[in-house]
């Protein structure tokens, strides 16, 4: 690379440093810089340093740490930063501030663009959310903040200086932890050459050709060599596991026929938008319909999972989850798109950061999966429901809150007794559910607002 070369990538990247400062005084350039400081320290000791798990805890202690530190930085009482994993915000004590601060999570998290909300006055409080989008085309997380007072420019300067900062953890974080995923999996593989018998054989990673010949008798065998899953936490015996994959390619092709044939398609954000409008602005939410697609293929792979796939996950008497399923169902697509919905879609909680992490470079197939894993709890309930009724009244509060742990599950759908049922009609996020006062207006498009809430009791 030549002098002119070197000198014109310099003034580049001084610029945009300098564009982050524009309008910040020598004492905010000093907090800038103090913040940063301390938010290297965080993300060096507790996940670099430190961290010996793919994701974990450690990811999520780094960011509360960062929000704490965002806190200070910009004279906050509260500063959370939320990943699209659907980090919680601690309590406050108040149920009405908390209330508050979930709603504000929620609306910057579905706002696919990178405007401040806010503020909302609540509770002698000026609450502000930021979806933190950077160079994602959907949000990664959410900025919330709670303050005493209304933002100045100079604050809102500092907070996206700092998120960007932010951003650069998280980055980092992603590729070693991958790096550590990918050297554990090489360890595995050397010691499997060296002939060392004590550990034990990994699930395949070859390509699964598709099953030919009796699905009958394949369901079978699956019956008799797992007698029990354990899906969500939950226990599901597997002469039921028909009837569940039955429920949830059911539920997927019924949504997204909703979806599909609507002339348009309104998103109950803050900026209200018709998702089939073809504007530029709607153009995310155009490509995530497009993508939700693959949920039928995902999901139609599921009953497909054989009695010799499940050998490898068994192993020591394990009850396979339904995150063996969706990856043994991977290999089974043929479809790229696909295969990392599949990927990403799980049921095991410690994975939950990673997935925040992950999310950054597949945000359309993050979501998507999402969704999927929402179908398959809603596939759960109606399948002990219909199967297992006094298992269900055991585990009920646990579906409950496990549908709330996602920023996907935002459905009223357990309020109704059938899909067609759900009223396709916007409504006011900040209330409670009133079925009886929604009609089902087929003419006019699903708003997300309705269809992707979690069924509060």
């Amino acid at each position: 690379m030549n002098d002119d070369n070197t000198a014109e990538l310099v003034e580049t990247y001084w610029s945009q440093a300098n564009e982050t400062l524009t309008g910040l005084s020598g004492d905010h350039h000093a907090l800038l810089n103090t913040a940063v400081g301390a938010i290297d320290t965080v993300w060096d000791r507790h996940v670099f340093g430190e961290a010996e798990t793919s994701g974990g805890p450690e990811i999520g202690f780094a960011r509360v740490l960062s929000g704490s530190i965002l806190a200070r930085l910009m004279g906050l009482d509260l500063a959370v930063l939320v990943s699209a994993a659907g980090g919680e915000i601690p309590p406050t004590g108040n149920d009405i501030l908390d209330e508050g601060l979930a709603s504000a999570r929620q609306e910057a998290l579905d706002t696919f663009s990178d405007g401040l909300l806010g503020p909302v006055e609540l509770e002698g409080h000026q609450i502000y959310a930021l979806p933190m989008l950077l160079d994602n085309p959907i949000p990664i997380g959410a900025a919330v903040l709670v303050g005493r007072g209304v933002l100045t420019l100079e604050q809102e300067r500092l907070l996206r200086g700092y998120l960007a900062h932010f951003d650069t953890r998280l980055n980092l974080a992603e590729q070693l932890l991958k790096l550590r995923r990918d050297k554990i999996e090489l360890d595995h593989e050397l010691r499997r050459l060296r002939g060392d018998t004590g550990v034990s054989e990994a699930p395949k990673t070859r390509h699964r050709a598709p099953l030919s010949g009796d699905l009958g008798k394949s369901l079978g065998a699956l019956i008799e060599a797992v007698p029990t899953f354990e899906f969500f936490g939950i226990p599901l015996t597997s002469r039921h596991f028909e009837h569940f994959c039955g429920e949830i390619k059911s539920l997927t092709g019924d949504y997204l026929d909703i979806l599909e044939q609507a002339p348009s398609l309104f998103l109950d954000v803050p900026s209200g938008v018709d998702a089939k409008s073809g504007s530029k602005h709607a153009a995310p939410y155009h490509r995530l319909l497009g993508i939700m697609g693959s949920l039928r293929r995902a999901m139609a792979a599921l009953i497909h999972t054989t009695a010799e796939d499940l050998v490898p996950v068994s192993v020591g008497g394990r009850m396979p989850t339904f995150a063996d399923i969706t990856r043994i169902a991977k290999g089974r697509v043929g479809d790229e798109t696909t295969e990392r919905i599949l990927e990403i879609m799980n049921d095991q909680g410690e994975e939950r950061e990673l997935d925040a992490v992950a999310s950054r470079h597949h945000p359309f197939e993050f979501r998507t999966a999402n969704i999927g894993e929402v179908f398959a709890l809603l596939a759960l309930f109606r399948t002990l429901k219909a199967n297992e009724p006094e298992l269900l009244d055991r585990h009920i509060d646990r579906i409950f809150r496990s549908l709330r742990e996602y920023q996907a599950a935002k459905a009223y759908l357990f309020s109704f007794d059938r899909l067609e049922d759900v009223p396709l009609k916007g409504a006011d996020r900040r209330q409670l559910p009133a079925a009886e006062n929604l009609l089902l207006l087929r003419e006019k498009a699903p708003s997300f607002g309705v269809l992707l809430r979690a069924y509060q009791k």
